[in-house]
């Protein structure tokens, strides 16, 4: 069953207001991670991206796991995309140590995504969001992304530059760089028109503590508490960005 993106960030808004009232010492903790919840973020930026397609375009949802921004396509002609291989990770982390499979629906394209049974310039767009460290060819996808959209056709991709095992096996990279999309969107004829950093080199090391925080003891909390209020009064500068961030969005358009 698909996710209503706006739903989940209605949820988002109601588990704040859950927190501030229900925890009381950990609180502080709960409301940090959801004020730097970059699901919500990406949530907010592909709803926005996807509502700026003309009605009735085709779209593809290239990996699209659980559909979760299919009803944000409801004005376009929807089809997805997955090779529904993943179930549950096989090696376990700190964070990823569910028993429960991967809640992936049913595609309309089953498959690699880099070897899309469909014919050239089939679609007006393709989404593809977090799926490119899952992919051991991303090259290749890009050229397969760019084989199937029609001339000015638009490219919404959404990768981590850093990122923490998941999904294993099928984590490949850790995530993509800047100079990763300008190269390879250059090299398959498509036109960068917005590459926007996501978090910073501190945002990226509060997150780090805050989760360290949040699944350890109180000493640990009172321990790590000094360092996450210093990086969370740190703010984003040209080189921070430009050291570490967390991901990058990327829309494209094809020539």
């Amino acid at each position: 069953m698909s996710v209503n993106p706006v739903q989940k960030i209605g949820d988002a808004k109601r588990k704040r207001t859950a927190y501030r009232r229900l925890l009381g010492i950990f609180g502080p903790l709960d409301r940090a991670l959801l004020a730097l919840n970059y699901q919500h973020v990406r949530d907010q930026f592909i709803i926005k991206m996807l509502a700026g397609i003309p009605a009735g375009s085709l779209i593809l949802d290239a990996g699209a796991g659980s559909q979760p921004y299919r009803l944000a396509c409801s004005h376009l002609e929807y089809r997805s995309q997955d090779f529904g291989e993943f179930k549950v990770d096989e090696k376990k982390s700190i964070f990823s140590n569910s028993t429960e499979d991967y809640p992936c629906a049913l595609p309309d394209y089953v498959g690699n995504i880099w070897d899309i049974d469909e014919k050239p310039e089939t679609f007006d767009a393709i989404l593809c969001s977090e799926v490119f460290e899952h992919i051991p060819y991303p090259i290749e996808t890009m050229k397969e992304f760019s084989r199937l959209l029609k001339k000015n056709g638009t490219l919404i991709i959404t990768t981590p530059s850093n990122s923490i095992r998941h999904m294993d096996p099928f984590f490949f990279y850790n995530g993509f760089t800047d100079r990763w999309y300008e190269k390879f969107t250059a090299e398959n004829k498509l036109n960068i028109e917005l590459l926007l950093p996501v978090g910073d080199y501190y945002r990226h090391h509060l997150l780090g503590l805050i989760w360290a925080a949040k699944y350890h003891s109180f000493f640990a909390k009172l321990v790590l508490f000094p360092a996450m209020f210093y990086l969370y009064l740190k703010k984003p500068t040209a080189s921070s960005v430009n050291t570490l961030c967390l991901g990058y969005y990327l829309v494209a358009r094809k020539n």
